[in-house]
């Protein structure tokens, strides 16, 4: 795999933004024999991996062993440092739903080789970046085909109630009050109901947790409400917490679900 850490300006968040980029390359490996990396008519398939609260770029490569599985996949992951914004338009900051959505996946295909197609693009999160992935993937349903969140704070209108007391402030800084009420764009179930309505094609989900986390409960809580749309759902649990032993166990597990070639696709 080439390892690319990369900073470039903006034009979306009007600052410099830190990416990791993993791009698979030939390995002195007999699962790579033959396999054609540099042929211009082929691409990877292509997963957006998201960080949670408090994390960078860099945390999957500090934490997990996903270097070695999206080698053995043939898969290209890109990474972007968001901060603790939840992925979202703050209200009083940038626009970072905006920038995961519409500007990094234009600046990441014109730079590497990777397929723009539905079938072949993907996003994954954890914490934080959990209710990050479902988000960005409801924001445009054409773009990904799976979308898959670990310990993923996915019911943000319960959220909101827990950060009532917070004296910092910091909730407000990122989600207007409104926008955290039933039926408000950051509320998942509503956007997902909104787009069956419509008749838009939606991504197929995937949603896993630790059972000793201490949001347990509120996943379960998602899961059942998610469980009667009747959607391509798949859920899962292990014994773990909030922490990234338990990710680190599960990820290939979550990689295999995926609808991987595990090899090159056509341009």
């Amino acid at each position: 795999m080439a390892l690319f850490d990369i900073k470039y300006y903006s034009t979306v968040l009007n600052t410099q933004v830190d990416l990791r980029v993993y791009m698979p390359t030939p390995e002195n490996d007999p699962v790579c024999k033959d396999v054609p990396y540099y042929d211009r008519s082929k691409r990877f398939q292509v997963l957006y991996l998201l960080h949670g609260n408090t994390g960078d770029c860099t945390v999957w490569t500090r934490y997990t062993n996903i270097e070695r599985y999206a080698r053995d996949r043939h898969l290209a992951v890109v990474c972007a440092s968001v901060g603790n914004t939840f992925y979202v338009n703050t209200t009083y900051g940038a626009k970072y739903l905006t920038f995961m959505t519409e500007e990094l996946p234009t600046f990441i295909g014109r730079m590497f080789p990777i397929s723009e197609k539905r079938e072949d693009t993907f996003i994954i999160g954890t914490s934080m970046g959990g209710f990050g992935a479902y988000r960005i993937a409801l924001e445009q349903p054409e773009r990904f085909s799976a979308v898959a969140s670990l310990s993923g704070t996915l019911d943000m209108i319960s959220m909101a109630k827990m950060y009532n007391n917070d004296e910092t402030g910091a909730f407000d800084n990122i989600f207007k009050r409104e926008d955290l009420r039933p039926g408000s764009q950051h509320d998942l179930m509503a956007l997902i109901n909104k787009h069956i309505q419509e008749g838009r094609q939606l991504p197929k989900f995937y949603q896993c947790c630790g059972t000793e986390d201490s949001m347990y409960g509120m996943y379960t809580s998602f899961r059942d409400r998610f469980k009667e749309l009747g959607l391509d759902f798949t859920y899962d649990e292990d014994p773990g917490v909030h922490n990234w032993v338990y990710w680190d166990s599960v990820i290939e597990k979550v990689l295999d679900w995926l609808p991987l070639a595990n090899g090159l696709v056509e341009g």
